[in-house]
């Protein structure tokens, strides 16, 4: 070092050691926000890029093709490394973030782990002592030598590569997103998605539009959005209403003045019909009515149920805007069910759903029966005795399930109907691992909206409980955790209670 530039170094300090207490303070909270700032232009394109993964997902039939799955896998990777590079000179950082959400990252990293040791070749004693049973099954088949814990090893690698592509995007969500605009805006563009997917499906629907995309024949009987299943997309719509919710609860903190006087009230309520409110508002009646449209007889009955479910939960920890927060859900359901249900046929759904006990005996044009949508998931229990700790490898449940289904069961099932049997055949132990991963979430989200004051971690929380909800109930009957654009759509809405939880604090923000 010169001897210049120790001099400068010593005049520094001793500025330093000099200044008052205050201006000392002053000093540092400008550094600090000085280094925000740096931060936030620095990895802003990694952000947009998560923004607009978010987006895509559900464009290209849900993602639900091998190919698309590709693009999910490359796309996070690219994002990871420009992640890694942009840091490259501060891995403290990294690190010292990171450290705050080592729970929820660790659970993850070791279902990851699980699903490595699925697709790894290990000797045959000690696949003969994990799986008694895939030993067996690959014995049979003459691959001695040549042995894994997966009895599908191309769909288990598959699956991994999704595995670790949600990981990706948790730990991105938990790194990059770490201040209120970024938090707000990533719930704005997952509920802009849903407006975007429930337009596009009206518009197909309005028509009756039949027509093929990528070898799939599609026909918008109901309303079913990018998606092929109008099940799933009822799935991806109740996370992305419960996001806009979320906000809409976030915006319960924003009131403006009293008015006192008539012309005053119409001013303020002609402003209020222009407001970002009143446009939010109006974006959750249209994908509320998308959701009505698609007829799903589970969707609709999850989100009403965790709509009123998350509402009470959040009436009960919100002590200080608990009016505010039952009024707004007292208008939700009055909106959304007494009036744009009725308009748009929600009658339908509720036929629906009181046809389903008869289906078995009211012919052909019948609905298909709770019995018969359960029956994959009563005989995948047989898998789940089978192979109770390794599974049959993730992915394997549309293979493995035609060597142990009974002879009465003609039907070809590719799922289970039920993302719990199904995880639990696949992935044996390691499906506790996401088990796991949900319930810290949702635990997190009920202390977020016990602790905080501020509207956006509440609003945030209220999202992450309110999907959770949903497709806990939702997944008793369907698979959309088996469909890469919901479980991708649910892995960043997990990531909502972690980075609410860790958003700085304003003054007296806790309670």
């Amino acid at each position: 070092m010169s001897d210049a530039t120790s001099d400068a170094t010593s005049d520094a300090m001793n500025d330093v050691m000099n200044v008052a207490p205050g201006q000392a303070r002053r000093s540092s909270k400008k550094s600090a926000l000085l280094r925000s700032a740096q931060a936030d232009a620095e990895d802003l394109w990694v952000y947009r890029g998560l923004l607009a993964l978010a987006v895509f997902a559900p464009l290209p039939l849900a993602s639900n093709r091998t190919w698309a799955i590709a693009i999910l896998v490359s796309w996070a990777a690219l994002l990871l490394a420009a992640t890694l590079f942009v840091w490259r000179n501060n891995f403290a950082y990294v690190a010292e973030r990171t450290a705050q959400f080592c729970l929820p990252l660790g659970v993850f990293a070791l279902f990851l782990l699980f699903s490595i040791l699925q697709v790894s070749p290990l000797p045959d004693g000690v696949i003969q002592f994990l799986s008694p049973e895939a030993y067996l099954v690959q014995v049979t088949a003459g691959l001695q030598g040549h042995m894994h814990l997966s009895l599908d090893l191309y769909q288990s690698r598959l699956m991994l590569g999704l595995t670790t592509t949600y990981l990706t995007v948790f730990f991105l969500c938990l790194l990059i997103v770490r201040d209120a605009a970024r938090l707000s805006l990533l719930m704005s563009v997952l509920v802009w998605s849903g407006l975007f997917q429930a337009l596009t499906g009206i518009f197909l629907f309005s028509f009756g539009a039949h027509y093929s995309l990528f070898f799939v024949d599609l026909v918008h009987e109901n309303v079913m959005g990018t998606f092929v299943n109008r099940n799933h997309f009822a799935g991806y719509l109740e996370m992305t209403l419960a996001v806009g919710i979320g906000l809409m609860i976030a915006k319960l903190g924003r009131g403006g003045p009293n008015h006192a006087g008539w012309k005053n009230k119409i001013v303020a309520a002609l402003t209020f019909l222009m407001s970002p409110k009143m446009r939010l508002r109006l974006m959750l009646v249209v994908m509320v009515i998308a959701l009505v449209l698609t007829k799903s007889r589970m969707g609709n009955s999850a989100f009403f149920s965790a709509m009123l479910i998350a509402g009470i939960i959040t009436i009960l920890l919100s002590r200080r805007t608990a009016p505010a927060t039952a009024a707004l859900i007292l208008s939700l359901v009055l909106v959304d069910v007494f009036v744009v249900g009725t308009w748009v046929g929600l009658d339908k759904v509720v036929t629906r759903i009181n046809n389903t006990e008869v289906a078995k005996t009211t012919g052909a044009q019948a609905e298909e029966s709770l019995e018969q949508r359960s029956l994959p998931a009563k005989y995948a229990v047989n898998l789940v005795k089978q192979f109770p700790f390794a599974g049959t490898g993730a992915g394997s449940f549309y293979n493995s399930f035609n060597r142990y289904r009974p002879p009465e069961i003609t039907d070809y099932f590719d799922h289970a109907h039920n993302d719990y049997m199904e995880l639990l055949s696949d992935l044996g132990a390691g499906a506790f691992c996401l088990f796991f991963l949900v319930l810290i979430s949702f635990v997190q989200a009920i202390k977020v909206m016990w602790v905080r004051k501020s509207s956006l971690p509440r609003g945030a929380a209220f999202g992450v409980t309110m999907s959770v909800v949903a497709l806990a109930i939702h997944s008793s009957v369907d698979f959309n955790m088996q469909i890469p654009a919901n479980a991708l759509t649910f892995v960043i809405i997990l990531s909502l209670a972690w980075i609410a939880s860790g958003l700085p604090s304003p003054k007296n923000d806790t309670e």
